[in-house]
């Protein structure tokens, strides 16, 4: 399992690649999985694959009318191949990296960068590896932060930069599932930081850990890392710090995998139909015209 280092040339592109990566799938599965589509026929998602990838060198047909990777693209380097997706993996059996970041604001896209980075490796239900530092943002940190993270300036302007600390940190995200809480977030700003690092691009399968509560623990009024570690009783002793974070969150991804398990969520694919699920007899509503009040916070 590697990293991305060349942007794919579609959405589709890369979750096919990502899927095939573990080996052949039938068009069902494929196009289910590349498109979004649960239940689609047979033919339809056989004329849809076509459609999408027989044009394409990265993939053929076996012997058995399975979609397959080409063996050229097999023959990549593993830093040229996408990170593949786990699609019948038992739960228990994959590696999950925990991530947290702390960054100067909320927009990698408007200048905002990283201070610091924590990784807590999940291994067999254990947290079996750690990966933390503060990073020179090369830029200033306000005020507001600071006193939100306790980050100050005179803490990282002899930290290393990103750049410095980036090989490292994608030795220790190889191969594993990136989970955050509000994984969107720290995802955004870990790829933006590795692009400007390296000129590659991540790419791989993520769990986010605020999704995940919101399906197992429907009752609960508020998912925010505060909430759910209460609610297991997991401890955080150095909250917005990364390392506290993301060790807090390793915890909770634990329990919520328990509890995701408990409604026969067995494998890889299971989890992401409990995710994708929209509850029994709820219709799509039409946004409301007037602003409504918030009645959950699900940020970090």
């Amino acid at each position: 399992m590697g990293l991305t280092s060349r942007p794919a040339e579609t959405a589709l592109t890369e979750r096919a690649l990502e899927l095939l990566s573990l080996g052949p799938a039938h068009a069902v599965p494929l196009i289910e999985y590349v498109c979004q589509i649960p239940g689609a026929p047979p033919v339809v998602a056989e004329q849809m694959a076509l459609a999408l990838f027989s044009d394409r060198p990265e993939f053929s047909r076996d012997a058995d009318g399975r979609w397959c990777l080409t063996p050229s693209y097999h023959s990549l380097p593993s830093a040229e191949r996408r990170v593949p997706r786990p699609a019948v993996d038992d739960l228990t059996s994959l590696t999950y990296a925990v991530l947290d970041v702390e960054t100067t604001g909320m927009l990698p896209s408007r200048g905002d960068r990283v201070t610091e980075i924590a990784v807590v490796i999940v291994r067999e239900g254990q947290l079996a590896e750690r990966f933390s530092t503060l990073v020179n943002p090369e830029r200033s940190i306000p005020p507001f932060i600071t006193s939100l993270t306790h980050i100050s300036w005179e803490m990282v302007k002899d930290a290393p930069r990103f750049a410095e600390v980036c090989d490292e940190l994608l030795r220790v995200l190889a191969g594993h599932i990136f989970v955050a809480h509000n994984a969107d977030f720290d995802w955004r700003f870990v790829r933006a930081e590795v692009a400007r690092a390296t000129g590659r691009r991540l790419s791989g399968p993520r769990l986010c850990t605020v999704k995940l509560a919101r399906r197992v623990l429907p009752y609960l009024p508020s998912r925010r890392l505060d909430a759910l570690a209460h609610h297991y009783g997991v401890a955080n002793e150095a909250r917005h710090r990364a390392e506290g974070d993301a060790t807090a969150t390793a915890h909770i991804l634990l329990r919520l995998l328990d509890e995701a398990r408990a409604r026969d969520c067995r494998t890889w694919d299971d989890l992401q139909q409990l995710l994708g699920a929209r509850a029994r007899g709820n219709r799509p509503q039409r946004a409301p015209g007037m602003p409504q009040p918030v009645r959950e916070d699900g940020s970090a």
